[in-house]
């Protein structure tokens, strides 16, 4: 398909590229409440997108070909597509979803792997782009559209950047609505591309290798451009939401933060020890919402996440898709057969009702918190001002901290070698534990359980995460309202009820001296999580007690 005139409902660019705007809706949030910690997806995620409303949640996992939606004010499955996805885009009304995959990283599905054989051989470009409708549920491109990922979606839903194949060095620019076929430009570079991404305000279109010079065209006339201050060969670029700040690494994974105008005096060079070794080049940058956060998605899948005001590096995620929720404090991210919502400062699982409004906590709820630094040892950094740094109150000596880490470590480590020897289920290949030791996850008969011991004060708060194994087939389509009837009487019918007073005598059982709030347990769809805070270092018979009790009581 040749090139069309551009439809002229843009008006010409007045001000600097750099003079970004938050995404459309990142503030509406405010007026929901996120009532979901985890969700459940039995299969590793291959990609994860937020919409910018942050109401909707997409998931999609290559390993059973199915891409699902979440409603994330209730914790509900909203549609299940039959494709597996590398690539997801979400609209910013989060009316439809753009999914594509590649076979860079992850095989896809069989059949679509012979497809994707069929084609190279005869030498065919490889079509991959579908669009789906989040009101209906109908897919609206019975034929995909030529391209794969990685995608990206501009600011304004209009546009959608994906990448063309793998036999041709290019990057095709679609008009989301009909589907026509923009522009096609010319990538310089004879390499794989890693990562699309727009400006925040919609006026740049970047693509990266993370081993080449990144690359920007600019929307007006789609022409090659540098922005000021990007140096010849820096391999990712990423702007700042308020368009104040430019983050951008060089081949050496280190990242320059500066302002535009101010380039040559960088405000901090961020880096990790063996940052390199870690992360093997830079393959996108991207600032988090409220711009108080920095991600750098490595080429070897790895995150490295970093804060802005102390210029530092706070925790290294791993291999695997990650998604900032708008509010910028809470990212998703799978791990033990569901997509968990995480403290994007501390990497920390939520485990009770996140509040995205910035309303007071509720009673009861703490303060502060310890922050869990999982990154290497990093590097010296250019100091910020110190007005700008956040104080993160200590809760305790750091050698108690310490003692009671490598206690909790030992335990998880017993707990995992005498699940590993059990008589019902003993693949060791699917135990895993978290890089500091303070989490596990073990198989259970129909699922996961996920184990996780944090100091909290001087005494212990434990989390039991059980998730069950997602049925293999799809349930019938539902309208809405089906869905919130559905919602309705699992949430305030009377056998719901019932369940929350017995979760509350069990919660009497298993720790009889804790304190009113110590002990929590939450349900979700296929899920039950039981979080004891203040409780003392429990004996490994305790503990596979209570995961087994855990286990019944999960099922139906």
């Amino acid at each position: 398909m040749g090139q069309e005139p551009r439809a002229n409902d843009r008006p010409k660019r007045t001000t600097s590229p750099l003079s970004g705007h938050r995404l459309a809706g990142a503030g509406a949030l405010d007026s929901c409440r996120v009532h979901a910690s985890q969700l459940p997806l039995s299969h590793e995620a291959t990609a994860l997108a937020v919409s910018a409303d942050g109401k909707r949640l997409a998931a999609s996992a290559i390993g059973n070909g199915r891409t699902v939606v979440y409603d994330l004010r209730v914790g509900r499955t909203l549609f299940r597509f039959g494709v597996g996805a590398t690539g997801l885009a979400l609209s910013p009304d989060g009316g439809r979803l753009v999914t594509a995959w590649s076979d860079d990283m992850r095989a896809p599905p069989s059949a679509a792997r012979s497809a994707l054989d069929a084609r190279v051989e005869a030498d065919e470009p490889v079509h991959t782009v579908q669009v789906f409708d989040l009101v209906t549920g109908r897919c609206l491109t019975p034929e995909p559209w030529r391209g794969e990922a990685p995608i990206a979606l501009s600011p304004d839903g209009k546009l959608l950047a994906v990448t063309a194949d793998r036999l041709t060095s290019a990057v095709l620019v679609y008009r989301l609505a009909d589907g026509a076929l923009l522009h096609e430009l010319a990538y310089p570079h004879r390499r794989r591309l890693r990562s699309l991404a727009w400006s925040p305000d919609g006026q740049l279109l970047t693509a990266a290798t993370g081993a080449t010079p990144v690359v920007h065209w600019s929307v007006d006339d789609f022409q090659q451009m540098r922005p000021e201050g990007v140096r010849e060969h820096d391999a990712a670029v990423a702007f700042s939401p308020d368009g104040k700040l430019v983050a951008a690494a060089g081949p050496d994974s280190r990242i320059r933060l500066f302002e535009p105008g101010h380039a040559g005096e960088p405000r901090a060079v961020l880096a990790v020890k063996n940052g390199l070794t870690l992360l093997r080049g830079v393959a996108a940058l991207e600032f988090s919402p409220d711009g108080a956060l920095v991600t750098a998605l490595g080429r070897t899948r790895a995150t490295q996440v970093f804060s802005v005001a102390l210029a530092r590096p706070l925790w290294t995620a791993s291999p695997g898709p990650m998604a900032f929720l708008p509010s910028g404090k809470t990212l998703a991210a799978w791990w033990c057969g569901a997509v968990w919502l995480r403290d994007a400062e501390s990497g920390d699982l939520r485990v009770s009702t996140a509040d995205e409004t910035g309303d007071d906590p509720p009673s009861g709820a703490p303060v502060s918190r310890t922050v869990t630094l999982r990154s290497r040892e990093f590097e010296g950094r250019i100091p910020t001002p110190p007005q700008t740094l956040r104080v993160i109150p200590a809760a305790q000596n750091s050698a108690d901290v310490a003692l009671s880490n490598a206690a909790a470590a030992a335990l998880l480590a017993r707990l995992s070698t005498g699940w590993a020897e059990s008589s019902y289920r003993t693949a060791a290949n699917l135990l895993a534990r978290d890089a500091d030791g303070l989490g596990v996850r073990l198989p259970l008969r129909g699922g996961y359980v996920y184990v996780q011991i944090r100091t909290s004060g001087d005494r212990y708060r434990i989390l039991v995460a059980l998730t069950a194994d997602e049925p293999d087939h799809d349930p019938p389509p539902s309208s809405s309202l089906v869905r919130l009837s559905r919602w309705i009487r699992d949430r305030l019918s009377a056998e719901a009820r019932r369940v929350a007073a017995a979760d509350r005598e069990w919660a009497a059982e298993i720790a009889p001296d804790a304190r009113e709030g110590d002990v929590t347990i939450e349900r979700g769809p296929g899920s039950l999580t039981i979080t004891l805070d203040h409780a003392p270092l429990p004996s490994l018979d305790d503990l596979e007690a209570l995961i087994h009790a855990a286990e019944l009581k999960l099922e139906p």
